[in-house]
C-alpha cells in the first residue's frame, strides 16, 4: 500500500510544480519576466576628457553639455525612488566605448541611454535624432525615448535609424543613443549657454518621459 500512496502523492504534487515554473510574462524590450521593481537605468554622457565632441558652440563643448543633461536626468529619475540611475561618468573623464558598455553590463542595467548633442558646420541646422544598434534589442526602446524628445523639444524630428556603435551593440540591455539637439545651431547654442539651464532641463525631462513610457509598457 505504501508505494501506491507515494505514487498518488507524486501525481498530485507534479502539476503544482509545473504550474509554478511557468513564465510570468514579458518585460520591456521583450525580455522574459516582469519589469524589475526598481529598474537600473545606465545614463551615458557622450564624449568627455580628451574627446570634447562638437566644438561648434563657442565656449561650450558637447562633452560638458552632455554631462550637464545626464546629471539632470539622474536627479529627475531618482526623485521618486522609482529608478536607480548609474552614470558611466560623473566628471570630465575620458572613456572608451568598451569602458561604457562594460560598466553598463557590470551593473546589470535594464536600459541604457547614451546622451549626445549633434554638430554641424552649418549653424542653421537643427533637429533631434535617435539611433539603435541591434534591431530586436534596441529599436523599440529607441523609438519610445525619441518620441518624447520629438514631441517636447519644439524642433524638427530627424527620425530614428541604425548606428553600429559599440556602446549599443555590446550592451546587454535595450540601449539608445540620442542626438538630442544640434549644439552647433545658433539658437540652441545660445539657449544652452544662457546660464539658466532651462534648455538642458527640458532635454532631460523629455528623456525621462521616454524612459518612464518604456517601463510603463
Amino acid at each position: 500500500m505504501k508505494p501506491l500512496l507515494l505514487a498518488l502523492l507524486a501525481l498530485l504534487i507534479t502539476p503544482i510544480v509545473v504550474l509554478a515554473a511557468q513564465p510570468e510574462g514579458r518585460g520591456p524590450g521583450g525580455g522574459d519576466g516582469p519589469p524589475p521593481e526598481i529598474p537600473i537605468i545606465v545614463v551615458d554622457p557622450g564624449h568627455g576628457g580628451t574627446d570634447t565632441g562638437s566644438t561648434e558652440c563657442q565656449g561650450l563643448t558637447e562633452a560638458k553639455a552632455n554631462l550637464d543633461i545626464s546629471l539632470r536626468l539622474e536627479v529627475i529619475l531618482e526623485a521618486t525612488n522609482t529608478y536607480d540611475v548609474r552614470l558611466t561618468r560623473t566628471d570630465n573623464s575620458t572613456l572608451s566605448n568598451n569602458d561604457r558598455y562594460t560598466f553598463a553590463n557590470s551593473v546589470d542595467g535594464n536600459a541604457l541611454v547614451s546622451i549626445h548633442l549633434n554638430g554641424s558646420t552649418d549653424h542653421s541646422v537643427n533637429g533631434t535624432q535617435g539611433f539603435w544598434g541591434k534591431k530586436n534589442k534596441d529599436e523599440a526602446f529607441t523609438n519610445t525615448v525619441h518620441l518624447a524628445l520629438a514631441n517636447n523639444l519644439g524642433i524638427s524630428n530627424r527620425g530614428v535609424t541604425n548606428f553600429p556603435s559599440g556602446v549599443l551593440l555590446k550592451s546587454n540591455m535595450p540601449a539608445t543613443l540620442q542626438e538630442t539637439v544640434f549644439i552647433s545651431n545658433t539658437t540652441e547654442c545660445q539657449l544652452l549657454k544662457d546660464g539658466t539651464g532651462n534648455r538642458q532641463q527640458q532635454i532631460a525631462e523629455a528623456l525621462a518621459q521616454g524612459v518612464r513610457s518604456w517601463f510603463a509598457k
